[in-house]
């Protein structure tokens, strides 16, 4: 029995004066009318109107459930409209999840900028490198970097990164610059073990893959830290674009091989719904792909 449903037939009744006229305000038939009053007063065990064969007049107990009735459904309906403004309007709290690195050299300056245009927003971003559960830890959406896994999760690709193999003028002036995959297994190498290949580098050049092993000295869980350790003249790095863009535009770091350096890794936003996106997340996905192409 829809509660709702019969509270707003007998709040009908009472401002139309009778069934029919009731029935005809809501779309149903005066029986249905009738024995949703019916069916209220049994609920309540008591009795909201009275009834004669010419008129129809509240009860001092149906009075009072009128008015706290008509209380009800004026707060369900507040509600719904603010639910349905929030929908659609860059209002409320956007959570988001990323990795550490992307997430503080990219994504923030976004994030700034869209707080600023959009004060009602309240962004609340998480940066972790472990693989996160969006749907059980209550995230919006996430970045993904890298090919995604199978899942029941909604995707989408908005833009991609370039690998990088780094190296500063110390190191090269030491080691001398490689220039073949064969190189790089002899030399001293910083190791980003976000990057999930083990202990091996995947190069591309035109079309094609070169698996390296190089020599790792250091591990790290962060590209900021392996171009860190790089600028030091100890290792060469591989590193994403832009964890490195920096070093390489004040000449810490110099690119080499970059022949080799055409390996794109997709960029990727998850999220769990398909369907009726509010605007916030909607909005988020489309102007950061738009950003990122910029």
């Amino acid at each position: 029995m829809d509660k709702l449903n019969l509270m707003t037939s007998f709040i009908a009744v009472v401002e139309e004066g009778t069934y029919t006229a009731a029935g005809k305000r809501l779309g149903k038939t005066t029986a249905l009318v009738s024995t949703h009053i019916s069916q209220l007063e049994s609920l309540l065990e008591v009795r909201l109107l009275t009834r004669s064969t010419r008129s129809m007049q509240l009860t001092p107990t149906g009075q009072s459930y009128y008015e706290e009735a008509k209380q009800v459904l004026d707060d369900i309906a507040t509600l719904e409209a603010r639910v349905r403004q929030e929908h659609q309007t860059l209002v409320g709290r956007l959570r988001i999840s990323a990795p550490v690195t992307f997430g503080e050299q990219v994504l923030m300056p976004f994030i700034a900028a869209m707080v600023e245009e959009n004060p009602q927003l309240n962004v609340e971003l998480l940066l972790n490198d472990r693989y996160v559960d969006i749907v059980a830890e209550g995230f919006d959406a996430a970045i993904r970097i890298g090919q995604l896994e199978d899942s029941a999760l909604f995707a989408r690709r908005i833009g991609s990164i370039r690998m990088l193999l780094c190296a500063s003028p110390k190191f090269i002036e030491r080691y001398g610059t490689p220039e073949k995959p064969e190189d790089l297994e002899s030399l001293p190498c910083v190791f980003d073990t976000n990057l999930r290949q083990g202990n091996r580098w995947s190069l591309s050049c035109n079309g094609k893959t070169a698996e390296v092993a190089p020599k790792v000295i250091a591990r790290v869980n962060s590209a900021v830290a392996a171009a860190r350790m790089a600028t030091t003249g100890l290792a060469i790095t591989y590193a994403p674009d832009f964890a490195v863009k920096n070093e390489i535009e004040d000449g810490s770091l110099l690119e080499v091989m970059a022949e080799y350096n055409q390996t794109d890794v997709p960029i990727n936003i998850v999220y769990p719904h398909r369907k009726h996106l509010s605007a916030k997340v909607s909005t988020f996905i489309e102007a950061f792909g738009e950003y990122l192409r910029g």
